[in-house]
């Protein structure tokens, strides 16, 4: 090796060192070689052992399209090399074993002598990283082939910095085995058979069990509620005033039609010791006493009721106790309810779309949104036997489960993500279920 030529390997080795990224690398193989072994035209192909090669870089451009003619033309070459004996060694390229379709185009794309050169890493002989194809007008020395192989070693160490070998590939590669396809395929049919729970999962929100309903016993509007969400009441504890006008303006009304009543029967009581036909009308007067005191007594029941009490002790269970004042109510409309804190269902909307076969106790875990890491048990109780329209607009049925195991009950009005566990199936089934399910709705089947 002359001096010379150990001076231009030293320096494109040191332009080596210097490249910071996979593009200026390639950009120095392709156009810095020919400074230690002159030649016309160099490209440089992607590509590991088990992946097709794939056009990177050019000499004298700065931009690769692989959909140029040229570019085609050199990866199909590339993979009539690939799949000859001497893919994995130097060796020049015999024009006369090329197949018709690329020996037609040869005079058109490359010079006549080209030359194979695989980038192998040398700490990993067996790893290719690329291929550098070279060609010129005239033949290859042996003094050439020796001085590119050192530097394509010199290359494939630079390469490995910027080109990992990813572990999709290999397996990829392993893969593309015909036997290793048919294994995998009977195995997923296998799996396929394997049971599985089925489970869904749903919104879901703690409700009270057993509460107290506090309705209207009147028609008419809420003055005031006088107590707040979450407010612990006792026994007899005013919780909801209505407006007692009317009734307080009908009992006056009644008190004094009373009053008149009894004044007449004891001026006819009087009148009947000297004119005997006074006493004739006692019997009517005394019903019309007896009438009128029924209906004081029945406006002073309802005006009584315009106070609503609580029966029994508990939380309160109301939404905004402003959005009642003022309010008209119907009897027997609900306004708020009393629970026991101890006592607490789950309340699960389940959408129809996710909809699963469910029995009394099926197993539910609930994640509450402010403690997701502790899963609370519970078990299903019952599932309404038609779906209904929730108020995120979602058509779901509506599934109440009772708490399981012991602890503090979580508080009312929390709300979660409940995992429901129905039956058996196999995972075929637990996987496709949906699109099985789409499948059959839009062909109405």
């Amino acid at each position: 090796m002359s001096d010379q030529a150990v001076a231009q390997l030293l320096q494109i080795e040191q332009q080596v060192r210097c490249c910071e990224t996979a593009t200026d690398l390639a950009f120095v193989m392709v156009n810095r070689t020919r400074d230690l072994v002159p030649h016309q035209q160099a490209a440089y192909l992607v590509g590991t052992e088990l992946d097709r090669l794939k056009l990177s870089a050019v000499s004298d451009i700065a931009l690769v399209d692989r959909a140029t003619p040229f570019g085609a033309w050199l990866e199909a070459l590339s993979v009539f090399v690939s799949a000859s004996e001497q893919a994995t060694k130097a060796h020049t390229i015999e024009t006369k074993h090329l197949p018709v379709s690329l020996l037609n185009d040869l005079n058109d794309f490359s010079a006549p002598y080209m030359l194979w050169l695989p980038l192998f890493i040398p700490s990993k002989p067996n790893q290719r990283v690329g291929v550098l194809w070279l060609a010129k007008s005239q033949p290859w020395t042996e003094r050439e082939i020796g001085l590119l192989q050192h530097l394509a070693s010199s290359y494939a160490h630079a390469l490995q910095v910027f080109v990992q070998r990813s572990g999709w590939r290999v397996w990829r590669g392993r893969l593309a085995s015909r036997r290793v396809r048919l294994a995998l395929l009977m195995s997923a049919i296998l799996l396929g058979f394997v049971p599985v729970r089925l489970t869904v999962l749903a919104p879901a929100e703690i409700i009270a069990k057993d509460s107290l309903l506090v309705t209207s016993a009147i028609a008419g509007a809420v003055r005031d509620v006088l107590v707040k969400p979450g407010e612990f009441v006792a026994v007899g504890q005013p919780v909801v005033l209505m407006d007692k006008t009317e009734f307080q303006g009908r009992y006056d009304v009644a008190q004094r039609e009373l009053e008149r009543a009894q004044a007449e029967l004891r001026t006819t009581e009087q009148a009947g010791y000297v004119d005997r036909r006074k006493k004739a009308e006692l019997a009517e007067l005394e019903s019309q006493v007896a009438l009128k005191m029924i209906e004081r007594d029945f406006l002073k029941t309802k005006l009584d009721q315009t106070q609503i009490s609580a029966s029994q002790s508990g939380v309160v269970v109301l939404d905004d106790p402003e959005k009642w004042k003022g309010r008209p109510v119907v009897v027997g409309e609900r306004i708020l309810s009393i629970a026991d804190p101890a006592k607490v269902q789950l309340e699960i909307q389940l959408p129809v779309t996710d909809a699963i076969s469910l029995d009394y106790g099926n197993e539910v875990t609930l994640y509450l949104d402010i403690d997701p890491l502790n899963p609370l048990a519970f078990s299903v109780n019952y599932s309404s036997f038609e779906p209904s329209l929730t108020p995120d607009q979602i058509v779901a049925y509506r599934i109440v489960a009772d708490r399981q195991g012991e602890g503090a009950p979580p508080r009312i009005g929390l709300r979660g993500t409940a995992k429901l566990y129905g039956e058996e199936v196999s995972l075929a089934y637990y996987l496709f279920r949906r699109p099985i399910t789409f499948i059959r709705q839009y062909l109405g089947v």
